[in-house]
């Protein structure tokens, strides 16, 4: 007689919508879309051009608002699943929400408080992949810091989503680059995902570590879940085969002419718009070439800010 075999999961087993944790509130709320999305030709990526929401009275960018949910998100993007779970056990339980108190006060420790830090990009990157592209976030290397004033190395987050025709597994590697200049952001931007999902020769910053951190600590707090999710990042399983790594990006810059471009969505000049997306998208394309991404599904995203320090600085100061 054969020896009983465990049914490995396929790709029809596998889903992850309701690992999202949107809240069920809209993103757009806090942004404004510039322009619709562009498919940058011959390539496989699509850029979607968004800057923070302007208010109605004073028609300038609402930083405060988009800042406050941001802090809000902090739990949900640096705490594991089961952490908050536990919380809300705890929660119905005593009807106190101390834990919650505690899991927002670790989460606010995590973070540095330089002045030149990136993580708030990644906590913006975070909210934009999962409450706009409903792709849930299954590792934040956040958690895994040991010292709040070291960056973590690898991919700023990985999200998933299941392709609805092939079924394969795709993994979105994020970068998060807010710079003064567009120019050296998506360089950097487009470099840094080049060495992770492509691996040339000398890459510092390499998927396959970050793989392993999946394999080692993705906590999807579904025993069932995490076995199939494992089953795609195991080389032994035939369905290591079917997982496509992507490209997550978001890209802010300043824009010496914010108030010009205000005017112009206000007064809905789409020719001086489309004039200056097709200059942002050139660039982006060419980075995208030099950095031989052209074959890798990316989704970018694309922010003028009037100031990007400033931003910073704001969310430094919110977070205490």
């Amino acid at each position: 007689m054969p020896p009983a075999t465990t049914a490995t999961p396929d790709a029809a087993t596998l889903t992850l919508a309701h690992l999202v944790r949107d809240g069920g509130k809209d993103p757009h709320a806090y942004l404004d879309s510039i322009e619709v999305e562009t498919s940058v030709a011959s390539t496989q990526t699509v850029i979607r051009w968004h800057r923070i929401g302007h208010d109605a009275t004073l028609g300038q960018p609402d930083t405060e608002k988009l800042i406050d949910k941001l802090i809000l998100l902090l739990i949900d993007f640096a705490c594991t699943r089961k952490e908050r779970d536990d919380a809300i056990i705890a929660l119905a339980k005593s009807g106190s929400t101390q834990s919650f108190a505690a899991l927002q006060e670790k989460a606010r420790r995590l973070f540095t408080t330089s002045t030149t830090t990136g993580e708030v990009g990644e906590l913006m990157l975070y909210f934009l992949a999962e409450h706009l592209l409903k792709y849930p976030q299954v590792l934040c290397k956040f958690r895994l810091k040991t010292n709040p004033s070291v960056h973590a190395h690898g991919a700023d987050g990985v999200h998933a989503s299941v392709d609805p025709v092939s079924g394969h597994l795709r993994l979105h590697w994020g970068e998060a680059k807010l710079y003064q200049k567009l120019g050296a952001a998506v360089e950097d931007c487009f470099s840094s995902l080049s060495e992770l999902i492509l691996e040339p020769p000398g890459a510092k910053k390499t998927k396959r570590r970050d793989v392993e951190l999946l394999r080692d600590f993705s906590e999807l707090n579904d025993q069932s879940l995490e076995t199939a999710f494992r089953s795609y990042l195991d080389p032994d399983e035939a369905l290591s085969k079917k997982v496509r790594y992507c490209g997550l990006a978001l890209i802010g810059f300043d824009l010496a002419d914010y108030n010009a471009l205000t005017n112009e969505v206000a007064k809905r000049e789409v020719t001086a718009i489309s004039a200056r997306i097709e200059d942002w998208t050139a660039k982006i394309k060419s980075a995208l070439e030099e950095h031989e991404l052209v074959g890798i599904t990316i989704d970018v995203f694309c922010m003028p800010f009037p100031s990007v320090q400033a931003f910073r600085g704001a969310f430094l100061k919110r977070l205490g």
